[in-house]
């Protein structure tokens, strides 16, 4: 598949097999092609990757995070586990939605965190251990 921005003509080219159509730009559907490529494209260069939150590296995209939070608001629970701790930021970006609404703990389970990850954590301003 071939896509074309044309912000001239407020049209996006979709080719395939050797067919081509025309989409407004500002459809639905055009936004939903787009994004497609896009999260391709962000997965290929490693985007996630680029991200800390509140100096600790975390693997997800803001809007990600953004959603995220709006649930654990709703939901407000009393315990939020992690399975795969990684760097560690999910859990200080989820222990700092916590002390926001003054409930809850975060736990994150891992069958190996690197000791560096682990001390980083450990003394990380939120005090998660």
């Amino acid at each position: 598949m071939k896509l074309i921005i044309d912000t001239l003509d407020k049209a996006l080219i979709q080719k395939m097999d050797g067919q081509g159509r025309r989409i407004d730009l500002y459809s639905r559907e055009a936004f939903e092609l787009i994004c497609q490529q896009w999260v391709k494209l962000g997965w290929n260069q490693k985007y996630t990757y680029t991200f800390t939150w509140l100096g600790r590296p975390i693997i997800k995209l803001p809007e990600d995070l953004i959603r995220i939070q709006e649930v654990i608001y709703r939901v407000k629970p009393d315990a939020i586990i992690e399975t795969g701790v990684a760097h560690g930021g999910s859990l200080i970006y989820y222990a700092s939605l916590c002390k926001a609404m003054e409930k809850g703990r975060v736990m994150g389970i891992d069958i190996e965190i690197p000791p560096h990850n682990r001390q980083a954590i450990e003394i990380h301003t939120l005090n998660l251990s």
